[in-house]
């Protein structure tokens, strides 16, 4: 439902119950226009200038060994002044398409850089053709303001990254000042759609550089099981900057740091109960290998939620009442790398903990009336009851027996959260009357 449309429903709620006048509906209504924004028309644009771009390609790639030299830089160059021409032509009467050749053109950019290497024979360190796409697109995003060659930027600093497989520091200390100018443009614009791009791009980024740190430097040969364990942090300081306040009036900037966030920590505690990780986090503690990295990870988690949350709050009680999730999951942190477990008690106390995630999720969407956070924490409490299922079941059971009994699981869970969530929206429901009849 848009907002307009809810707006509409409302007021008229507030005539029928003496609220307000018919005429006061009104003039509330005008003051909020029918937003023009069609999604559709912008999808069906972003799909189709992909779907260009890889056939173009495609085809004088098929083609390539019979195009003379003089055609083949005619095809890196004419393409490209053709997008961004008539982007800038567009620009006034058909913005979206405006948009979509725009990207077009980063497209080819990009395209254009391995065809000139190709046509003049150049070798060359892959990940540099990465890089020197991306420093072509930046400013790019950064001269029109568009989000669409913003956030192919984002992806293009992720996919350099991970090329790279590099761990040095000037690598680290190039692709930060990079995620900087990203991070920057994308709260100069406000996007949204970059705002998540990024947010995803900056957490492969964080995650590749803890594995090579670990497994270059630390000769850790385990360290790619760990990477749940570095998504829970990240899911974390998701969930804490959503509540930090250069984000406050931005739209939707908080609601996506937070469904990130929550997302990032569900998969991760359900990756991280799975029999291989507590072993290799055990391993991780007795050999000593980047142990303090976790440390230093976990401390700059624990000073941003401080800071976002004694922001919003001084009273203890309040701060407690509002993120006991949140401080549920540093505890657990910080538990796992204050305290020596056994592998076994570890992998217990983190099968427990998940199920309690979820119900801690569940109870404050309750508390705070959400009825997506309220889902998806009913999503992640049977999900985690159906993989507990099938660890525990599959080897016992005669294989008839397991799918029956799953199939009756699966039935019962869904009914349960159909039920659930009637229950919890009557609930709200009824608030809801209730505090309009107290104001009247």
């Amino acid at each position: 439902m848009s907002r307009l449309s809810w707006l509409l429903k409302e007021t008229k709620r507030w005539v029928s119950s003496g609220i307000i006048t018919v005429d006061q509906a009104d003039r509330i209504i005008r003051l909020y226009p029918a937003e023009n924004k069609n999604r559709l028309i912008s999808v069906l644009l972003l799909l189709g200038s992909i779907l260009l771009g890889t056939g173009v390609i495609l085809f004088f790639a098929s083609n390539w060994q019979y195009i003379p030299k003089w055609g083949k830089i005619s095809i890196v160059i004419i393409p490209l002044v053709l997008f961004y021409l008539s982007a800038q032509l567009t620009h006034e009467n058909y913005p979206r398409l405006s948009q979509a050749l725009t990207l077009l053109g980063c497209i080819m950019f990009g395209s254009g850089i391995w065809l000139v290497a190709q046509i003049f024979h150049i070798s060359a360190h892959f990940p540099n053709g990465m890089l020197f796409w991306l420093l072509g697109v930046l400013p790019v995003a950064h001269i029109l303001k568009e989000e669409l060659p913003l956030g192919l930027s984002a992806l293009l600093l992720a996919s350099w990254v991970l090329a790279e497989q590099s761990s040095s520091l000037l690598i680290i200390f190039i692709a930060m000042m990079l995620f900087g100018g990203v991070f920057y443009l994308t709260y100069t614009l406000r996007s949204s759609f970059a705002l998540a791009v990024t947010l995803i791009s900056a957490a492969i980024f964080v995650n590749t550089e803890v594995y090579l740190i670990l497994a270059d430097n630390y000769r850790f040969g385990d360290a790619g099981s760990l990477i749940p364990f570095v998504l829970l942090l990240i899911g974390s300081s998701y969930v804490y900057m959503s509540k930090h306040p250069v984000n406050e009036y931005i739209r939707n900037f908080p609601f996506i740091y937070k469904f990130l966030g929550v997302a990032l920590t569900g998969i991760s505690l359900l990756i991280m109960s799975l029999d291989f990780f507590a072993p290799d986090f055990v391993k991780l503690r007795h050999s000593g290998a980047g142990y303090v990295l976790f440390w230093v990870l976990y401390i700059a988690v624990a000073f941003l939620g401080a800071y976002a949350i004694s922001r919003r709050s001084a009273s203890i009680k309040e701060v407690l009442k509002e993120n006991y999730t949140l401080l549920a999951v540093d505890a657990l942190v910080f538990t796992m790398l204050l305290v020596p477990f056994k592998s076994l008690t570890l992998m217990i106390i983190l099968n427990l903990f998940m199920f309690v995630w979820a119900l801690l999720i569940i109870i404050s969407a309750y508390q705070a009336q959400n009825s997506l956070y309220f889902i998806l924490g009913m999503i992640a409490f049977n999900l985690y009851v159906l993989v507990e299922y099938f660890n525990f079941f599959w080897k016992s059971l005669p294989k008839s027996m397991f799918f029956i009994a799953g199939g009756i699981v699966l039935v019962a869970c869904g009914a349960l959260m159909e039920r659930q969530r009637r229950k919890a929206v009557l609930a709200w429901q009824k608030e809801e009357v209730a505090s309009l009849e107290e104001e009247l």
